[in-house]
């Protein structure tokens, strides 16, 4: 809101005085610089703020017109006008420098600037033209002209003032710059003498003069320079006289003639100003570049002392070869051979053929590449090492270098597989720790946990989508008969039996699992209570019928089953089959029995 008022302000106090110089005092209004307050506003304000800009400055704009004597209806029009084509204006030059300059860098950027001023001026001038009380081409211009120069020199005069005083805050002090303040002086005299010596026509030399602020000082001396040339004119047209005395027309014609002149001004200078600042910033991107390009050298050379890393560089052109003497050292090479040693694939190891292979193959890569590769030297163990290549193009996209840094990593390899054969055996250990962790000794099915953690995840899928799961307990009959007849190892022999017989019937799906001494759960997900009796049936008929040609008791199992129901958790739907077990053992056991 503070910048709101501020704006709003400063184009009262711009609009009262420009309206003073000329009503008041008789001067020639050249420009309307409040148009450039409007644009800054529009500029620096974020967006969301616009409609509360709106809403401040256009009545500060109609109220300061109509007190100047303007009737009020034509005061609101002009506001409107004047709050248009700043809309324009800003929303254009946004567009075409973006939101974070504010200064033009490029040709295309003045060249934008230039189009949004007169585009916005055009909307701005028809909209106010219908309650203009003279509708004259030269006063329509006259208005044009006044506006695209206030936007184009009051605008940028604006922003960096505001630079000037966030430096201040920043700093603590205010750069005074007397040089630009005496050739600013120097351009006022050559303006005193081109609007009244008559024998010489001297107006060019303020085009010439502008050009030289431009190239001094920069951007913002184009719009000092021209507020110099405009208070000098005014000042010569206090009284009603003509600003341009030489020109044989009326004020009026005078007035639009000067108009041109400063316009032409701003379109000869303003472009020159742009380029010079575009190549100062490639001057300046250049220094930066040498900086970080010699920053970059010496630390590859410390590099090279502390971590042994050998440079080379081939020079495709010339055929010219610089390697270092770790370079050197590292391939085998003895350090006499110095920075050219010329063709040196006899030389190495393996006739360079790892080396230059894998660099030709990759001749077309835009980015660095490594690659490691193994040589041999002819005294001492084979060795790793480790390049990074890059490739060196021309303007025409043709390699015309080659640049490479090695180092050995032999033992960095070495250290690498070592731990990744540690890493795979730990994994391997690990693994098969899990699965004894989860796996019942003597018949290799599930155990307990494993067993109850996998009917968890069941439970919780078909509690998510609804789907069937059954639950079978199924118990050997008589087992301690069994024991006490054959013996342990018997006994074991048939809890083995009964285990592969049921693995036998599982689907892949499944989960068997002992959970007990005799105890077996058989979990069946996707599958209804009907289908699971059905394989409950052919799974106690497979035990009673036991296995052809084993030597061991025949047995029999009983079997209770139950079917997920909603709310059921993983002990309740084993407790159910558990019941249902039980009720099968009552019954007279080998035989299937269902939950309710």
């Amino acid at each position: 809101m503070r910048a709101i008022l501020l704006a709003s302000a400063l184009w009262a106090m711009l609009a009262v005085g420009s309206l003073f110089l000329r009503d008041g005092l008789g001067a020639a209004l050249l420009f309307w610089a409040p148009s450039g307050v409007a644009v800054a506003a529009f500029w620096s304000i974020p967006r969301k703020k616009w409609a509360l800009l709106v809403a401040v400055l256009l009545p500060v704009q109609a109220a300061t017109v109509a007190a100047a004597g303007v009737p009020f209806i034509t005061a609101f029009a002009y506001a409107v006008s004047a709050i248009s084509q700043a809309v324009i204006c800003a929303v254009l030059s946004r567009i075409v420098l973006g939101d974070r300059i504010s200064v033009p860098r490029r040709l295309v950027h003045v060249v934008g600037l230039f189009g949004a001023a007169i585009a916005g001026c055009l909307v701005g001038a028809t909209l106010a033209l219908p309650f203009r009380p003279e509708q004259t081409l030269t006063e329509f211009a006259t208005w044009f002209l006044a506006n695209v120069l206030g936007i184009l020199i009051v605008t940028p005069a604006l922003f960096h003032v505001r630079n000037a005083l966030m430096r201040w805050r920043r700093e603590g002090r205010f750069t005074f710059d007397r040089e630009l303040v005496l050739a600013l002086a120097v351009c006022a005299v050559l303006a005193g003498l081109a609007i009244h010596v008559t024998a010489i026509p001297l107006m060019p030399l303020l085009i010439a003069a502008m050009i030289v602020m431009a190239v001094r000082f920069g951007h913002a001396a184009v719009a000092m320079t021209l507020l110099t040339y405009i208070a000098v004119s005014s000042a010569f047209s206090l009284g009603g006289e003509s600003p341009l005395p030489l020109h044989d027309g009326t004020i009026g014609a005078a007035v639009l003639a000067l108009q041109s002149w400063l316009f032409t001004m701003l379109a000869t200078a303003l472009p020159l100003a742009a380029i010079l600042m575009k190549r100062e910033d490639l001057q300046f991107e250049l220094i930066r570049r040498n900086s970080d390009m010699h920053e970059n050298l010496m630390l590859l050379d410390l590099a090279e002392q502390l971590a042994g890393i050998g440079r080379w560089r081939l020079d495709l052109k010339t055929g010219e070869q610089e390697w270092s003497a770790r370079m050197l050292q590292i391939h085998g090479l003895p350090e006499e051979l110095g920075e050219n040693p010329g063709d040196v694939r006899a030389l190495l190891p393996d006739s360079g053929e790892a080396l230059f292979g894998k660099i030709a193959k990759h001749s077309d890569a835009r980015e660095p590449f490594s690659f490691d590769y193994q040589i041999k030297p002819p005294e001492g163990a084979e060795r790793i090492l480790r390049i990074s290549v890059l490739n060196e193009f021309d303007n025409e996209g043709r390699r015309i270098a080659v640049f490479g840094a090695a180092m050995d990593v032999t033992q960095q390899v070495r250290r690498e597989q070592s731990l990744d054969l540690a890493r795979g055996r730990a994994v391997q250990l690990a693994k098969e720790a899990q699965e004894l962790a989860n796996t019942d000794p003597l018949t290799n099915l599930p155990n307990r946990r494993c067993t109850f953690g996998r009917l968890e995840s069941m439970v919780e899928v078909a509690q998510q989508h609804g789907s069937p799961l059954t639950a079978i307990m199924l118990d050997i009959d008589h087992f301690k008969r069994v024991n006490d007849t054959h013996g342990h190892q018997t006994g074991d022999e048939v809890i083995v039996q009964v285990a592969e017989l049921a693995r036998r019937q599982a689907r892949q799906s499944d989960v068997v699992g002992r959970i007990g001494g005799e105890e077996f759960v058989w979990l069946l997900p996707r599958i209804d209570g009907d289908a699971a009796r059905a394989l409950a049936e052919r799974l106690r008929g497979s035990v009673e019928r036991g296995i052809e040609g084993s030597s061991l008791p025949h047995v029999t199992i009983s079997i209770g089953l139950a079917e997920f129901q909603s709310g059921d958790d993983g002990d309740g739907l084993l407790a159910r089959a558990d019941a249902a077990l039980y009720k099968a053992k009552e019954s007279g056991r080998n035989q299937v029995r269902r939950a309710a």
